[in-house]
């Protein structure tokens, strides 16, 4: 490089570099100073629990073998809601490994239904009283109750969905999360 570039160069840095600190401490000059005792805060949460309990030679599992994933809801503002990620659960055969520990085998089918205390909804302060919760195979269109629901099949499609609107006199409060809970059995038949 001739030493008439290498000095067009550094001329050109130093302009560069000197605008871009100029241009910050022009911003930081108009930013607002925080005042004592403002306070930001976040939500956070860590919570879970081992989603399968299995039987002696049956578990369930989660798609393609795998965990156990969580459902996404659409919530209405009258508190009627849709699945719009569904949950998918697979019974296998529950085989020894012969080191103690088991792991999960072939498909195999069994009869699915819910456990006899039902489907249950929280919605943080909001009452749920009215909510009428159906959960559905979406594969067989079989609703699943505490008494029948699809049967002989090794894998479900599930979703819940609830078309009557909260009765409440209280405004509802729709920055609350709506959670639905199922205990969903896998019986051999």
């Amino acid at each position: 490089m001739t030493n008439k570039k290498k000095l067009l160069v550094t001329a050109l840095v130093s302009t560069l570099g000197f605008s871009s600190v100029s241009a910050y401490a022009d911003a930081d000059a108009d930013a607002t100073i925080p005042v004592s005792g403002d306070v930001s805060s976040a939500f956070l949460e860590w919570s879970g629990f081992a989603k399968v309990i299995p039987g002696n030679d049956i578990v369930i599992t989660g798609a393609r073998s795998g965990a156990v994933e969580d459902g996404v809801l659409t919530v209405n503002g009258d508190g009627t809601f849709e699945t719009k990620t569904p949950i998918i659960l697979e019974s296998r055969l529950y085989w020894d490994q012969g080191s103690g520990s088991k792991t999960a085998g072939d498909l195999f089918a069994t009869n699915w239904t819910v456990d006899a205390d039902g489907i249950t909804a929280t919605w943080g302060a909001n009452s749920t009283a009215g909510m009428d919760i159906k959960m559905t195979d979406i594969a067989s269109g079989t609703e699943l109750t505490s008494t029948a629901g699809a049967n002989g099949v090794s894998t479900v499609t599930l979703s819940v969905n609830s078309v009557s609107p909260v009765t409440s006199a209280t405004p509802l409060n729709l920055l609350e999360p709506l959670v639905v809970n199922a205990n969903v059995l896998a019986t051999v038949a």
